[in-house]
């Protein structure tokens, strides 16, 4: 999901479908090219706290990350080793940059309408090879009456640029997952072991682990630093052409389900 207001995705954007992806693989079924299809996915309804911490600084929080900021456009370096900044650009309009290694990887432009409402954003992602991936997202507020603080749930994600993973054989009972756009592989087995993914975007400290219940079901858990992020539970359809990976944040009750079609 690219809703920019949640830390994890400033962090890396693509990290969550590029590397969770790798949940491709419990037989040959899983092995070939995947593309994301936003409109069988669903992003709605996922909740997100911005709370006023006082002398200029605002709290952000989704689930278990939280993430403290003053609007002044200086950086503020995340858990996820992302420098993350904010400025004002008008009464009820903002910036949010991202850098990695002191690079741009993420710009947004948030508004909120004259009602104080809707929130939405606009999403440009400088992506490693070159390209750019942009997105808009609207959310509704749930709780509050003005300005950023509040709850906000997500309403509607247009993705204009959905991505491809690529997904081969490893070592014969393992499984490489690798995404050109992103430079990101991964390299894993369903064995419950940590395994580290590689890639300009990857946050240092990240695991992932993998088990099966079955031919066509299986769960990808990720961490940082030793502690779970998120948890992805991936289903592949009888006729094996979709992937179905629902994924849950910790600390949300919620979970987000993305649909990638076989290419």
């Amino acid at each position: 999901m690219t809703t920019s207001i949640r830390p994890r995705t400033l962090v890396s954007l693509a990290l969550l479908s590029l590397i969770s992806a790798s949940a491709l693989a419990a037989d040959d079924s899983f092995v070939g090219k995947w593309k994301l299809n936003p409109d069988k996915s669903q992003f709605n309804g996922l909740p997100y706290k911005i709370e006023d911490a006082g002398g200029g600084q605002y709290r952000f929080i989704f689930g278990d990350d939280v993430e403290t900021l003053t609007l002044d456009g200086k950086g503020h370096v995340t858990k996820y080793g992302e420098t993350w900044s904010i400025k004002a650009t008008g009464p009820s309009s903002w910036e949010s940059i991202t850098k990695r290694d002191g690079k741009v990887t993420l710009k947004s432009k948030w508004t909120i309408s004259e009602d104080g409402k809707t929130f939405t954003t606009v999403d440009e992602n400088m992506r490693p090879d070159g390209s750019t991936g942009r997105s808009e997202s609207t959310l509704q507020r749930t709780d509050g009456t003005s300005g950023l603080a509040g709850t906000w749930e997500s309403a509607s994600v247009k993705i204009m640029s959905p991505l491809s993973i690529e997904m081969a054989k490893w070592q014969k009972d393992g499984y490489s997952l690798m995404n050109p756009v992103y430079k990101q592989h991964l390299h894993f087995k369903l064995d419950g072991k940590d395994y580290t993914p590689t890639g300009p975007r990857v946050a240092n400290g990240t695991s992932v682990s993998a088990s099966k219940s079955d031919d066509h079901n299986m769960e990808l858990t990720y961490k940082l630093k030793g502690k779970t992020t998120d948890t992805h539970r991936w289903e592949l359809s009888a006729d094996g052409k979709t992937l179905t990976e629902t994924i849950t944040y910790a600390g949300v009750s919620k979970p987000e389900v993305d649909v990638y079609d076989r290419e």
